[in-house]
């Protein structure tokens, strides 16, 4: 099935977009359903990590971009990334930091069944 990894996205723009967007494999929006990430074009992701730190690493670096959109205090929020990653599932964040500004941050974990992967670690 591949190695283990996660797929790493980000989308901000001037407000959440509308769902009929959001579904369309070659926009960037993030879609309705977070394994749906995996069917956009490869072009829309970001970085993609074998292993946990670097994922959660590459997560910290874009939330401290709006500490101002960050109500749950930061040990409760890594925390929450440290599971997440130990377990082998999807870190997902969308938010407001201001008040036509939407962003989407997201670690989605691959391979999974039914969904292709945009960008395998383990290709020649």
């Amino acid at each position: 099935m591949g190695v283990v990894h996660w797929h790493a996205f980000a989308w901000d723009g001037y407000e959440r977009p509308p769902d009929s967007e959001r579904i369309v494999p070659a926009n960037p929006t993030p879609p309705l359903e977070i394994a749906h990430w995996l069917r956009k074009n490869m072009r829309h992701v970001a970085e993609t990590f074998t292993e946990a730190d670097d994922a959660r690493t590459w997560m910290w670096s874009h939330l401290d971009k709006w500490p101002e959109a960050q109500p749950i205090p930061r040990e409760s929020r890594d925390a929450f990334i440290r599971d997440c990653l130990a377990r082998g599932s999807d870190v997902v964040y969308g938010f407001y930091p201001a008040k036509i500004r939407y962003v989407s941050l997201a670690l989605v974990y691959c391979p999974r069944p039914g969904e292709p992967c945009p960008d395998p670690p383990d290709r020649a």
